[in-house]
């Protein structure tokens, strides 16, 4: 029998042992957890959670929503398409949400709740880890997916719940499966980190490393040296593509928060922002809130994430500039929304001239046409005259 197999195996013996001890339970609702009642203002959406979405009078955009890995969740209507959610508070993806579909629904009503999320189980379990939970999951429940307690006499009087808010509650499991105990199995919420077998008071110092990250999650502070906003980085593999490592956020236990630039520790590990870490940090890299697309005569056509502000010189920069057959004089910015626009540009007189006029700060959904001149002296003509083209099509692009 593989490792896996039987830890699989040793957490569904465990979770059924505790079925039997709920079911001989009193009917009362188990006592939830301190984190229940606050952690969900506080709990920022991750790549992974499941969200559910209702519009009032509209059911063509009410559903269940998985946070995919670009961070966004994507409406079945081509017109709304994708909405950035990942990072953010259940409060500002609702506004995000009600924003868009506004955009087509007049002053719509939205309710966005969390489905599933992860859960973090550490200590004297058979397999620690991050793992996925269901709305109203209980404490049993998470200790089962890690495999259950190491030894189960020891263990389960020392079970440890801390929410996102750094609050911290001890409960007996093992009252729960000998007497049935339903106050020492609380509901989970989103964020909620469970610490297995361990005194009171011995927990490891640690931070949190949250966001565009490639690797979230806790990680241990060293006592025999400083731990630092570098090391942190390292820890958790660096940032992602579609990061914003210049915006990046130190929130502290008492409430300080610190904007750092992470762009820069490579360069200068001296620098102010590569502050000391220390317990119940969490560093938030946040992703660049601006979603561009740069087609036609650029070298690396695609999507891409960039910062508020960004120039159009800067996002055919990030495309890789400008290919050999691109048509200078006739770029065309389309700009989406409930009345799409078309915005011309002339890069010719931007690149060579150093007109910035010609050069316009980009929005969220932008999309950047370059038409390229063809090598066909057949087709030359057509492709020539192609934003004539995008002017007979431009409602196809309010999909974006």
């Amino acid at each position: 029998m593989s490792r896996h197999r039987a830890l699989y195996l040793a957490g569904a013996l465990w979770i059924s042992l505790l079925g039997v001890a709920a079911a001989a339970a009193p009917t009362e609702e188990a006592t939830a957890s301190p984190a229940a009642a606050t952690s969900p203002a506080q709990y920022r959406l991750q790549i992974g959670d499941v969200v559910g979405v209702v519009v009032l009078g509209e059911a063509a955009y009410s559903g269940s929503f998985p946070i995919r890995a670009n961070g966004s969740i994507l409406f079945s209507d081509d017109m709304v398409g994708n909405v950035a959610i990942a990072g953010l508070t259940v409060e500002e993806a609702t506004r995000a949400v009600s924003k868009r579909i506004g955009e087509f629904v007049r002053d719509p009503s939205v309710s966005l709740t969390i489905n599933r999320f992860k859960a973090m189980v550490v200590g004297e379990v058979r397999q620690p880890g991050q793992y996925d939970l269901d709305s109203g999951a209980r404490l049993a429940e998470a200790i089962g997916r890690a495999g259950g307690p190491l030894d189960e006499k020891r263990d389960l009087a020392r079970t440890f719940v801390m929410n996102v808010a750094g609050l911290e509650v001890s409960y007996d499991l093992r009252a729960f499966r000998e007497r049935g105990d339903t106050s020492q199995n609380p509901v989970l919420s989103p964020g909620d980190r469970i610490s297995v077998g361990r005194e009171v008071g011995s927990l490891r110092s640690e931070y949190r490393v949250s966001g565009a990250v490639k690797k979230t999650g806790y990680f241990p502070i060293e006592h025999e040296r400083e731990t630092r906003v570098s090391d942190a980085v390292e820890a958790c593999g660096r940032w992602t593509e579609e990061a914003n490592p210049r915006a990046a956020r130190l929130l502290r236990k008492d409430g300080t928060k610190l904007t750092l630039d992470l762009s820069v520790l490579d360069g200068d590990p001296t620098s102010e922002d590569n502050k000391v870490l220390v317990e119940g940090d969490e560093l938030y890299v946040p992703r660049n809130p601006v979603q561009i697309s740069v087609l036609g005569g650029v070298k690396k056509e695609g999507q891409y994430r960039v910062p508020t502000g960004t120039s159009l010189l800067e996002a055919i920069a990030i495309a890789g500039g400008l290919s050999e057959n691109a048509l200078l004089r006739d770029c065309v910015i389309m700009r989406g929304g409930p009345n799409p626009t078309q915005l011309p540009v002339n890069l010719e007189r931007l690149t060579r001239n150093g007109d910035m006029s010609q050069n316009p700060t980009l929005l969220d959904r932008d999309i950047i046409m370059v038409p390229v001149r063809s090598t066909d002296p057949k087709r030359r003509g057509l492709l020539d005259t192609v934003t004539d083209t995008f002017s007979r099509y431009w409602w196809l692009f309010r999909v974006w």
